[in-house]
């Protein structure tokens, strides 16, 4: 069998989070199986600036035998999307082709299936940007609609209830498929990284919580820093809120002038940083409005940081009996909440042992196993 999968929504290192990290992981770990790799050949599409970076981590974790790259010739999303990958799919001829973001070429004369992390498109619409609203939400809209289009990945239940109601999708043909933790991500903690060169070159004192989130509305950074004032205010919190993550269409937050100082935003951050800021920090704080499924989550339940989270979306579902739920709308909740699981020693090592538990559900490798087993055989 001849398999296109699609890596072209990563761009450069610096910037693979989220939905990118995702691609990276399921494309790598597809083509660790040594067995799928026997009778199938792999056919990679990058993006312009993507391809060393899809090329390099992939040569990381197996041997490169047997696989094609290519790569856009232009960095523009839109010629990629509806000029490039309609002509090079139709160059190799393939017998499948699994795209790993929204950006669905109008022209498919293949069969395909495709991942759908959430609908924000249509439940937050006011929080996505133009180009999300104008381009990708119609271009989904008409992608689900082709007679070449065969399945739906998903990353929830939640998201796949959501699939159904607003895009209308018959449940048949949506299948769940929770994401994974890197291996890069938690082989990065034993390296013998200075714990007190990290913490000094963010300046994050020994005293915070964390964060992290691409600056987007629906993260709600805003109203975790309210709550963080009244932490300050009403609690007398000494410590500092570090926000990770880089920047999305809006990158200015109203605070008081004298909580400047406490706040820091890191922007992005390196992969080897962000396990030793977590595992530093008192609790992490999830705040989000809306989630399909949250990595940020996983990733610091796996190394046992008490996670307090938004109790919207996806988040229970995925988070379990492991975290601290709050509305992420009522801020004195929020507040008091972080204040109660920062005072109550006990009950962060509960909840540091259960995170740990709950994370070991989700891997890489039983996502791809999964990709391969409901898509291709």
């Amino acid at each position: 069998m001849k398999i296109v999968l699609d890596t072209t929504i990563i761009k450069r290192k610096d910037k693979i989070t989220g939905i990118e990290r995702v691609a990276l992981e399921s494309v790598k770990n597809i083509l660790c199986n040594q067995e799928f790799r026997k009778n199938n050949s792999f056919f990679i599409l990058c993006s312009k600036s993507g391809k060393d970076v899809v090329l390099e981590e992939i040569a990381k974790v197996t041997d490169l035998k047997g696989i094609k790259f290519y790569k856009s010739p232009i960095k523009n999303r839109v010629f990629t999307d509806q000029v490039w990958l309609p002509f090079i799919i139709e160059r190799i001829n393939p017998d499948y082709v699994y795209y790993t973001t929204l950006g669905i070429p109008l022209i498919n004369r293949f069969p395909f299936s495709m991942i759908i992390h959430d609908t924000v498109a249509w439940v937050m619409p006011d929080t996505i940007s133009k180009g999300m609203r104008y381009y990708y939400k119609p271009i989904l809209q008409m992608a689900i609609r082709n007679k070449k289009m065969d399945k739906i990945m998903t990353v929830s239940n939640f998201s796949k209830a959501e699939i159904v109601k607003y895009l209308g999708v018959n449940e048949s043909k949506i299948f769940v498929n929770y994401l994974g933790i890197s291996d890069t991500f938690l082989k990065s903690t034993n390296l013998t990284l200075n714990r007190n060169n990290v913490l000094e070159k963010y300046n994050t004192g020994d005293n915070f919580i964390i964060t992290i989130g691409t600056l987007e509305p629906r993260k709600n950074i805003s109203g975790l820093i309210r709550a963080f004032q009244i932490l300050k205010s009403k609690y007398s919190f000494s410590g500092k809120l570090i926000i990770v993550g880089r920047k999305g269409w809006i990158n200015s937050f109203s605070m008081e002038e004298n909580l400047k100082k406490d706040i820091i935003f890191t922007g992005y951050i390196e992969d080897e940083h962000l396990p030793i800021l977590l595992t530093s920090a008192k609790a992490f704080i999830f705040p989000s409005f809306y989630e399909g499924f949250g990595l940020p989550l996983i990733e610091a339940m796996s190394l046992g940081v008490p996670v307090l989270c938004s109790n919207k979306a996806s988040l229970p579902e995925i988070g379990g009996d492991a975290c601290e739920y709050f509305d992420p709308t009522d801020h004195e909740e929020m507040a008091r909440k972080i204040f109660w699981v920062l005072e109550d020693e006990k009950k962060r090592n509960e909840m540091s042992l259960k995170g740990r538990k709950r994370a070991n559900l989700f891997t890489w490798s039983n996502h791809s196993e999964r990709i391969i087993n409901i898509l291709f055989k």
